[in-house]
């Protein structure tokens, strides 16, 4: 049963004020408390006091006390949602406000739909494999969850850098490159299909590792077992300035020679809510892709 939901808020979007207003309506006619992130707190009750005055503020998302995460926003704004908060095992629910929403399984004029299959428990959770990213950067201890993919790149220099990468004890190559990707099946067709990785339909429990224009012709798209440990270590002759980890797009640090990461599969699965409809991964690929063309 569904009784308290939390508003995860990309206040960018122009038009998610007017949408969390109407959610928070329909969710309080259907039983369901709307609550919010203590960070919203002051644009909320700027342009919209009537919604936070008596509601439950969060720093984070609690278990138990939140049964669902409403996101509002584009992909990027759920890539978000859940490398922050997959920890916590709550399903979240996503509500587009961007353009095709590849993640996102609802739209503004289906909210009150939407709602009433939530309510009567008409949903499937899906499963998302997740990456568990662990590094040392700078004398910096860093945990982070990605939910596309963990990139090594140039950054802003011109020149290439070089990069081992191990799975389990045994080296799989050193890349000379503009960089290394690991995806996940998620992550298969963002940046990873961008730098001419394969799809990786989202059940298959695999990484994708792939060099960023490789200088050895050899150099190609590798699928692993998502059971194995992936080290990529900087190995540079000579080091250079501004190589750059980064998590789902977002940077996370400069990292120098000999400093590696670890990536594995995330003990935790991203959980998205999915009501019955035909649009499926493939109908939804083939629509991704279509927009690519234009």
């Amino acid at each position: 049963m569904i009784r308290r939901a939390i508003f995860y808020l990309n206040r960018n979007k122009p038009s998610v004020l007017d949408t969390v207003r109407r959610c928070a309506v329909l969710c309080r006619e259907r039983g369901i408390e709307p609550c919010f992130f203590r960070e919203d707190e002051e644009a909320l009750r700027a342009c919209l006091p009537e919604l936070t005055d008596g509601c439950a503020l969060y720093d984070a998302p609690i278990p138990g006390e939140i049964d669902v995460i409403f996101v509002f926003g584009g992909d990027g704004t759920m890539l978000r949602a859940l490398d922050l908060y997959v920890d916590c095992g709550i399903p979240l629910l996503g509500i587009n406000l961007g353009r095709l929403g590849f993640l996102l399984e609802t739209e503004t004029e289906e909210l009150p739909a939407a709602l009433d299959m939530l309510c009567r428990g008409q949903y499937e959770i899906e499963r998302r494999m997740m990456l568990c990213v662990e590094a040392r950067c700078g004398g910096q201890e860093i945990l982070a969850y990605a939910t596309n993919e963990v990139s090594i790149s140039r950054g802003l220099s011109q020149r290439m850098i070089a990069l081992d990468v191990s799975v389990g004890h045994a080296l799989v190559d050193h890349y000379i490159a503009d960089g290394v990707v690991l995806a996940s099946p998620t992550g298969s067709t963002a940046y990873s299909l961008s730098a001419g990785g394969p799809i990786v339909s989202p059940d298959v429990p695999c990484f994708v590792l792939n060099p960023i224009c490789p200088h050895a012709l050899q150099s190609r798209p590798i699928v692993l077992s998502s059971a194995e440990r992936v080290t990529l270590a900087i190995n540079m002759k000579e080091m250079r300035e501004g190589i750059q980890l980064s998590v789902d797009g977002q940077a996370i640090c400069e990292m120098q020679n000999r400093e590696q990461i670890t990536v594995s599969r995330s003990r935790h699965d991203g959980l998205l809510i999915r009501f019955p409809k035909e649009r499926n991964f493939f109908s939804l690929l083939k629509d991704k892709l279509s927009q690519w063309s234009l």
